[in-house]
């Protein structure tokens, strides 16, 4: 059997209105021609198509009927296996059918043809009103579909560009993110974040806090120079160029001739501003981007703990080196730093074509992507300790160097901001902080010191407020720094005591009153007292002690100072206790009391 296959192109349909005139839907076909009646079979066709295309209404109330083979041939475009030509041009075009009549049963053969051609004739209109909403989805779709393409190339266009000028513009602005990195040196070299951490070269010692000379907490990192030791931090790499960066850490520097390293990142030991430095040269700090250099203006000395710090300002284009807080160099239009690449170094750093190695202790690393500000550094540099007794840890130090206190039977309450300690007044009850070289009998070493706290004493007869013990507790290695004296169980002073001697008698404070209170010690200026915010009197200079070990600094301890007369358990509330390694000015002070 041989498959025979002719195409067949439909004529449109348009559709005028819902009226039930029997021409309402038009018709046309286009078939290709198959013989020379072609012209003649279409024009029956057309007519035929016309005559059947009745409303589906008048289709159910005349019931007309009629045998269209060919409509559904021509919809479809129906495919069939003819045995020879003749008999497929008969189904294609079947002989036209006679003119309605008031008789359509002599055109019907069977019932099956009735009910098909009735089925026929609903489709018609359905099919004719489907069409013209596929046609109006279809031109909705194509519309939406070419919007697409047109929009998607241009939105990724511009997309693109502006990645492109992102990524150009990279190497001159300012990064907006901030990055951190913190080394404490704890017996580890990992970044306290986790991120950035470190590998020891050729084993640098740690060195426990009883060797230490500055806060007797954790380590310190000790290097020796001849043995080429450092920290090296490779992966991931710590991107400082065309942004702003503030570098801290302590030091206990040794004296020596050479440059001695502290911190570097080079990319380029020999190219302008792709090299960083911070070294000791000439016993001053010194900082370079190679070609791009600052020299410090302070020389320090040995056996001393220092804070430095080194700040690049972007969006100013300043160099700042700060040493203990204070601003100790400057350098406007500075060109900045433009290594994208290279390692970090602690203890060591390059300068050229020679490494520079350090020698002595570094502790407390800092670095961040931001310039810190003076306020900022001077806190870090100076603040010993803060602990603000607030829930939910009351005894943490919230200052940068992780002094965390212990207490006994005390009770955490409403303050004079937010929090505070309550202390009953027994031996029991007591707060509890270790680490301060600073003080532990009120002076070392001549360097100043100052502490500041709200009370609220609910008793005032003869308690002691802050007591000072050296590392190994006892009543003979104690001095009662602050505390309340009274003669009557009535009233009390202020009295603050050092080297087992009586300093300077304060003014008199009233109980269950919060009342603020402020004391500093400079060698030049011996002990200052300042009474919410007002200066009260100073001693002048004051001889000191010359320990070196560190201070327990004790509330209501239950060991008494021997060589004191205000022992005392403290009786009331104490909050925002303050413990710096300078000595405040009128100005601090007035700012803590006034929170």
């Amino acid at each position: 059997m041989k498959k025979v296959t002719h195409s067949v192109k439909v004529g449109s349909v348009r559709r005028v209105s819902i009226a039930s005139h029997p021409n309402e839907y038009e018709f046309t076909s286009e078939i290709e021609p198959n013989s020379n009646h072609q012209s003649t079979k279409n024009q029956l066709f057309d007519r035929r198509i016309s005559k059947s295309a009745v409303p589906q209404p008048e289709v159910h109330k005349k019931k007309y009927i009629s045998t269209l083979e060919t409509p559904k041939n021509v919809r479809l475009q129906y495919i069939t296996d003819a045995t020879n030509d003749n008999q497929h041009h008969s189904k294609i075009s079947s002989p036209p059918s006679p003119s309605l009549s008031s008789h359509p049963q002599q055109y019907m053969t069977t019932a099956q043809e009735h009910t098909t051609t009735i089925n026929k004739l609903h489709q018609i209109p359905t099919m004719s009103k489907w069409s013209t909403r596929k046609k109006v989805l279809v031109g909705i779709s194509a519309s939406l579909i070419i919007a697409t393409i047109i929009t998607v190339p241009i939105a990724l266009g511009i997309l693109l560009t502006k990645s492109k000028e992102s990524t150009s513009t990279t190497a001159t602005t300012a990064s907006t993110v901030n990055v951190s990195a913190y080394w404490s040196f704890d017996n580890t070299a990992v970044d306290s974040y986790g991120v950035y951490n470190g590998q020891l070269i050729n084993s640098p010692s740690y060195a426990s806090s009883s060797s230490v000379p500055y806060v007797g907490h954790g380590q310190a990192l000790n290097f020796n120079s001849a043995s080429s030791q450092s920290v090296l931090v490779s992966t991931p790499f710590f991107n400082l160029s065309y942004t702003s960066f503030t570098i801290e850490a302590w030091i206990y520097y040794s004296t020596s001739t050479s440059d001695r390293g502290i911190f570097g990142q080079c990319q380029c030991s020999t190219c302008a501003n792709q090299c960083l430095y911070l070294i000791m040269r000439n016993n001053r700090l010194y900082v370079d981007f190679i070609s791009n250099y600052l020299s410090g203006s302070t020389a320090i000395s040995t056996t001393y703990w220092y804070h430095i710090a080194f700040v690049y300002n972007y969006e100013t284009r300043q160099q700042i080196l700060y040493l203990n807080g204070v601003q100790d160099a400057i350098k406007s239009s500075a060109q900045p730093y433009q290594g994208q690449n290279g390692s970090i170094n602690i203890g060591s750093a390059r300068a050229y074509s020679t490494t520079y190695y350090y020698q002595s202790y570094i502790d407390n690393v800092a670095l961040t992507t931001r310039a810190k500000s003076s306020v900022e550094i001077l806190r870090d540099a100076s603040l010993m300790a803060y602990y603000s007794f607030d829930s939910p840890n009351p005894t943490v130090d919230n200052g940068p160097n992780g002094l965390d206190g212990t207490s006994n039977n005390i009770v955490t309450t409403s303050g004079r901001v937010n929090e505070a300690m309550r202390f009953l007044g027994s031996s029991s009850s007591y707060f509890r902080a270790n680490g301060f070289y600073q003080m532990p009998y009120g002076v070392v070493n001549a360097k100043p010191f100052s502490m500041a706290m709200w009370i609220n004493p609910s008793s005032i007869t003869n308690i002691a407020i802050i007591q000072m013990f050296t590392s190994t507790i006892s009543s003979s290695s104690c001095d009662t720094l602050l505390g309340i004296s009274s003669s009557n169980s009535l009233t009390g002073q202020l009295v603050v005591y050092s080297a087992s001697s009586l300093r300077l008698t304060g003014p008199f404070v009233t109980q269950n009153t919060w009342t603020h209170i402020s004391l500093t010690y400079s060698s030049g200026n011996g002990y200052t007292l300042y009474v919410n915010g007002v200066l009260f009197g100073s001693t002048g200079i004051v001889s000191y002690w010359t320990s070196g070990t560190f201070a327990n600094l004790c509330i209501s301890y239950s060991t008494s100072c021997s060589t004191s007369s205000v022992n005392g358990y403290y009786q009331g509330y104490i909050d925002e206790l303050y413990i710096y390694n300078r000595e405040l000015s009128q100005t601090d002070v007035t700012s803590l009391a006034n929170p």
